[in-house]
């Protein structure tokens, strides 16, 4: 019995922990609207969240892509649905299939590095930012 008591507490205490299994496609259906952004005095893209997409800001998921380094020193990194030669970045893909990693704890990674990170996603409204942010990421 004690054994038992022991499994169920257990399993309960790991159920905050828990996260979901996010997939790029979950995205696929994601809508731009362009507007100006009079700060950069130029036309940007901004996401329109369907309450569906809604339901996954503030959640702890696990998503896998590839690493893109953002800057020179490898300080700031994007995760990517695709490799760059075919992301985001190179017009071969949209908006939706790239997230910023606001990264827990500071780590060098090689561009087209496949990793599995988790981390709370956050839907950002501001059109200077990605749609997407994963904050507090960790491998």
């Amino acid at each position: 019995m004690k054994q038992r008591a022991l499994l169920f507490f257990t399993f309960l205490s790991t159920l905050g922990f828990a996260q979901e299994r996010l997939t790029w496609n979950t995205f696929e259906r994601l809508v731009f609207e362009e507007v100006y952004e009079p700060t950069t005095a130029s036309w940007v893209q901004v996401p329109v969240w369907s309450d569906e997409l809604r339901k996954w800001n503030g959640k702890r998921v696990k998503i896998t892509g590839y690493v893109i380094a953002l800057d020179a020193v490898s300080e700031t990194y994007a995760l990517s649905a695709f490799p760059f030669s075919s992301c985001f970045f190179c017009g071969a893909a949209g908006p939706e299939s790239v997230l910023e990693l606001d990264l827990k704890s500071s780590k060098v990674y090689l561009t087209d590095d496949v990793i599995t990170f988790t981390g709370l996603l956050q839907l950002n409204e501001d059109p200077l930012k990605f749609p997407l942010t994963l904050k507090e990421a960790s491998e």
